[in-house]
């Protein structure tokens, strides 16, 4: 139920005011869980990097191409893991005619082809310095293994859990792409650290290799997010502390400031902690944000424009990748929060404060989908959210559903266009059939469809919200400027309530701008928005916004 309406409602009971105006229209600029539109920060790292090199050993053959002769029997040794007729049917066409060497090469060409499409990056097959005498071929399988594992770099207090996690991959004889893939990107989800492995090629027949894991490690970092959305401007400042012990973990502390025109203040702390060697970690987290936003409709009703919203929360949550490759990863999460949530009006006659509130216990389930392609990027999250009216949930003066059921589903792609330009859309919907606590509704506005609107604009029960951009790449390739990116965006989003009828429900707003970035530190974003939809709530009327938002990231 929105701000209003529960003031209206809550008032009506008591014979505040009459009756005309319980079906004014409530709006806020911060509705909705108001920590969704805080400061974003970038990445704190660039992603790992993989080199697997495989060399075949057949630089003494490459002078014989031309060579010719007439093999009566092939002897093929090394050849485990495939079907041996399979190998052997590479080379039967061969046998009593006259070929050259560069036909005996190529056929070996074919069998290594055929390790790696059957997902062993490290197997291969080359045909050995030889005489050829009495038409007798020596062929040889080389499966490649990872047999030694070497770190070098600065890993710190992190390097027995990089070697826990690497030296999984000794098990493997031969090495699977799966697997390798599956547990390089597990060392690449360690807190703070960024890895480049790389596999040397076999040395000896028998397929031993080693991985080289070079190691760059951050143990403190500091970043910071700085936005302006007209007419206020406001920054998020976190600091982290990355495996300063063996156990790999990750400690966050977050900040808001200025306090600003809304009196607003936010505090966040986490934790994270790596489990095992397989990709899980289990995350706990807890903040407190309270604001004094102003809400202008207020005024009609009697009330204080501005009104105290304050929200703490605490919650814990376990994830592990069902999938993890180059290409694609499915992560699931499991958790639990409570959300302690309250919103105080003041009577401007009388001074009485009505106090309305929500405390929420909730159980989450999420399945994040990422996929990452030559020139294509896509991401999925599909959450369901279990409200439980136990472990002191409790509701102050409304009507919330306490035991309710959500739904949220958030899509994006990213896509390379010919030309240098790129194409982004995305998505984002929630249903629900109960009445929810504001914390727990779906808010737009500001950078999640509503560009051209105050973040937090509207917020519903369900709803729904989608926008597209065009963009054009550029590299100047300067020292402190090494990417420009203009764009022209649209946007659209709308909400639905459950319990009341909204008349200002409908986002809609086009937008110009930039993005700027050395690829390193940090990233601007500059843009003008313009609202078409409904005309926002503290506003008299539809005015372009110009919006800013600065990350940057100390080193």
């Amino acid at each position: 139920m929105r701000a209003r309406h529960r003031v209206a409602a809550l008032l009506v009971s008591v014979g505040a005011f009459h009756h005309g105006l319980v079906q004014a229209d409530p709006r806020s600029p911060v509705q909705g869980d108001p920590t969704q539109t805080l400061p974003k920060i970038a990445p704190a790292r660039p992603d790992s990097s993989v080199t697997v090199q495989v060399e075949r050993p057949q630089a003494a053959m490459q002078d014989l191409l031309n060579t010719r002769l007439t093999p009566r029997r092939f002897r093929i040794e090394g050849a485990k893991t495939l079907p041996f007729e399979e190998v052997a049917a590479q080379f039967k066409p061969l046998a009593n005619r006259e070929i050259t060497v560069a036909q005996l090469l190529e056929a070996a060409n074919t069998v290594t082809q055929m390790y790696k499409d059957r997902g062993y990056p490290l197997s291969f097959a080359f045909v050995p310095a030889q005489d050829f005498a009495n038409g007798d071929v020596l062929i040889t399988v080389v499966e490649g293994y990872v047999a030694k594992v070497t770190v070098t770099g600065k890993a710190g207090p992190a390097e027995g859990r990089l070697r826990a996690i690497a030296e999984k991959l000794q098990q493997d004889r031969p090495l699977r792409q799966d697997r390798f893939e599956h547990y390089v990107n597990a060392l690449a989800l360690q807190p703070g650290l960024q890895v480049a492995a790389t596999v040397q090629p076999p040395t000896t027949t028998d397929g031993a290799c080693e991985m080289v894991l070079d190691v760059k490690r951050k143990p403190f970092t500091f970043g910071t997010g700085i936005e302006y959305m007209s007419p206020g401007l406001r920054a998020i400042a976190t600091a982290t502390t990355n495996s300063l012990t063996p156990l790999g973990e990750q400690i966050s502390v977050s900040a808001l400031f200025p306090k600003g025109r809304d009196n607003e203040e936010y505090y966040a702390a986490s934790y994270a902690q790596p489990l095992g060697t397989e990709g899980m970690i289990a995350r706990l987290n807890a903040s407190h944000y309270r604001g004094v936003p102003q809400n202008a409709t207020l005024e009609a009703i009697g009330f204080n424009p501005r009104y105290v919203n304050d929200t703490k929360r605490i919650g814990g949550s376990l994830s592990y990748p069902l999938l993890l490759s180059n290409a694609h990863t499915l992560t699931l999460t499991g958790g639990f929060y409570g959300a302690d949530q309250f919103e105080r009006y003041t009577h401007t006659a009388t001074g009485t404060r009505v106090t309305l509130g929500t405390n929420v216990r909730v159980g989450t389930a999420e399945l994040t989908y990422v996929q990452r392609g030559e020139g294509v990027s896509r991401n999925a999250t599909l959450g369901l959210y279990k409200g439980f009216d136990a472990l002191g949930a409790s509701r102050q003066n409304n009507t919330n559903d306490l035991s309710f059921f959500r739904t949220r589903l958030l899509l994006s792609q990213s896509k390379d266009l010919p030309a240098g330009f790129g194409l982004t859309v995305a998505a984002a919907g929630q249903y629900s059939g109960d009445r929810l606590a504001s914390g727990e509704q779906i808010s737009f506005g500001g950078r999640f469809f509503g560009l051209g609107y105050p973040a937090g604009e509207v917020a519903g029960d369900k709803g729904w919200g989608a926008s597209a951009e065009i963009s054009r790449l550029f590299l100047p390739d300067m020292t402190y400027l090494r990417t420009i990116q203009p764009y022209v965006s649209a946007d659209v989003a709308r909400v639905f309530s459950n319990s009341v009828s909204l008349s200002h429900r409908s986002l809609s707003s086009v937008a110009i701008g930039a993005r700027f970035s050395d690829r390193r530190y940090y990233t601007l974003d500059l843009s003008v928005a313009q609202p078409v939809g409904d005309k926002p709530t503290n506003a008299s009327r539809r005015s372009p916004r110009i919006n800013m938002t600065y990350s940057y990231q100390f080193d």
